[in-house]
């Protein structure tokens, strides 16, 4: 690769994290470690294209001239590098009769320009902000990697987070969409939209962002794979198969290999094994609740409402709001054997479940009585025990609210549920040592009936389903509070919001 682009990089960068975005040529050598001459030679060029401008006097030098966000290392790389992966010299002779020897030219330059337009493709993606928050968590205590380097992926790397948008939707509609969050500003914009797909109404990526998997909810329940292309984001349909029931409405990936559906109107849960495609294959399992509970509006039967594995992937957990109960079964050899139940309150109907990082809590939303439980849980035995019940909707709040999602921060320190109704975010402070919830806030979410969110380092993304859009907040990663941002998106009945994110 040409040095001069490696010099040019950082020469952008160190002058960004300047006070004044200002240094001289000496200055910014001693930073490269390099001749001050070999310094200038760039920063002659990154003038002339306006990168940076000169000033003179006391206190002058090279000035940086750009936003960090406009500018892509495949800005520089043009600039300074191209051509710089084909080879100085080919081996072989096109005289020759020799089949290796008189083709090996042309096909190593097919190879190269291949090479070089990928390349170029991935350093597009990549600004110079993204380049510089990957070197102050470089420098972070806990961001250092000594030999074990997570893998820059375009993905993740640059500024603009993806995420899919499940929906309600006919089979003729866009049904998923892709969609971007710039990181720096908040700004959020329609990427791509698929179609072919009735109501894929809950979404769930696989851990290396390669495969999406959707529900169809619908009497005839079906769940679908897709293919997601690493470049674009773009969804390719693999597959569908039956669930055997109606209204799949929540999915989740376990440790072994395995999709697992809740089907809410028909009370079950689907185990369905992966192929080496991820592709879905055959159905292993099929767990079937039965009864009833206190609400005859709403619990005259059995309703799986999501289907959660622990990290160890050996215990799965189902919320069954029909039920009033959390039901929880051993995998053992692809089946779903059941280890124990937690009851709850008459009428609270628990929809959704997560655990704490931490490995010794866990919580669940109920959607009937406006609460969210919260849960000791013994990772060996799989046990819960009731711990807390605590509102999700202020005291003084008199209309009608469903809560419906929930989670936690990546750090374990804040909680946040969604409030059907109320329309808002619940954060709550979690006692990391006790597991217990305290100081509620909220924030209205900005549209009608928040099914469904997702929480990032730096911004929580909320679907509206009844006001047809998506709204980002940005979050306070000292506390926890969210703000808005002013940016929303237009979609018809978001029900689900899946960032992209790489499992290390």
């Amino acid at each position: 690769m040409n040095s001069d682009f490696n010099i040019a990089t950082h020469c952008l960068l160190f002058l960004y994290t300047r006070e004044e975005k200002t240094a001289n040529s000496e200055q910014i050598a001693c930073s490269v470690s390099t001749h001050p001459a070999r310094v200038r030679k760039v920063l002659s060029l990154l003038r002339k294209q306006g990168y940076v401008a000169t000033k003179e006097g006391v206190g002058g030098g090279y000035h940086l001239n750009v936003q960090m966000d406009e500018v892509t290392l495949g800005d520089l790389y043009r600039l300074f590098a191209r051509g710089s992966l084909h080879r100085g010299w080919c081996s072989g002779s096109e005289q020759s009769s020799c089949l290796v020897s008189s083709n090996i030219h042309p096909v190593m330059e097919l190879i190269f320009n291949g090479g070089e337009e990928r390349l170029e493709s991935y350093f597009n993606e990549i600004t110079l902000s993204a380049v510089h928050r990957l070197l102050r968590k470089c420098d972070s205590e806990d961001g250092r990697t000594d030999g074990e380097e997570q893998e820059m992926s375009v993905l993740s790397a640059k500024d603009e987070m993806l995420f899919y948008v499940g929906t309600y939707a006919s089979e003729e509609e866009a049904g998923i969409h892709l969609c971007g969050l710039n990181r720096e500003t908040g700004e959020l914009r329609l990427v791509d939209s698929t179609q072919g797909i009735q109501n894929p109404s809950f979404l769930v990526l696989n851990g290396d962002a390669s495969r999406l998997y959707a529900v169809s909810e619908q009497e005839r329940g079906a769940v679908a794979s897709f293919a997601v292309d690493s470049g674009n984001g773009g969804l390719t349909k693999l597959n569908a198969v039956p669930t055997k029931g109606a209204d799949p409405c929540h999915l989740s990936i376990s440790r072994d290999g395995s999709l697992l559906a809740a089907n809410y109107s028909s009370g079950h849960v689907d185990r369905f094994a992966l192929d080496e495609q991820g592709a879905l294959g055959e159905l292993t399992a099929l767990v079937q609740h039965v009864g009833q509970g206190f609400r005859q509006d709403r619990q005259e039967a059995a309703h799986a409402h999501s289907v959660v594995p622990n990290e160890a992937g050996d215990y799965v957990y189902v919320s069954d709001l029909g039920l009033d109960q959390i039901v929880y079964y051993r995998v053992e050899e692809g089946k779903l054997t059941t280890q124990g139940e937690v009851k709850l309150p008459p009428g609270a109907g628990p929809r959704h479940f997560v655990f704490h990082p931490g490995g010794y809590h866990a919580y669940g939303i109920n959607e009937l009585n406006n609460t969210i439980t919260v849960y000791s849980y013994n990772p060996v035995q799989g046990h819960l025990e009731i711990l807390q019940h605590i509102a999700t909707i202020p005291e003084d709040f008199t209309g009608e609210s469903y809560p419906a999602d929930i989670h936690l921060s990546a750090d374990g320190r804040c909680l946040y549920g969604s409030n059907r109704g109320h329309d808002s975010i619940v954060r709550f402070a979690v006692d990391t040592a006790a597991g217990t919830l305290s100081e509620p806030e909220w924030t209205g979410t900005g549209g009608s009936w928040p099914r469904n969110f997702a929480v990032l380092e730096d911004y929580v993304i909320v679907a509206n389903q009844n006001s047809d859009n998506v709204v980002v907040f940005r979050r306070d990663d000292a506390n926890g509070s969210l703000t808005e941002t002013g940016q929303e998106l237009t979609v018809k009945q978001p029900s689900c919001v899946e960032p992209v994110r790489i499992a290390k």
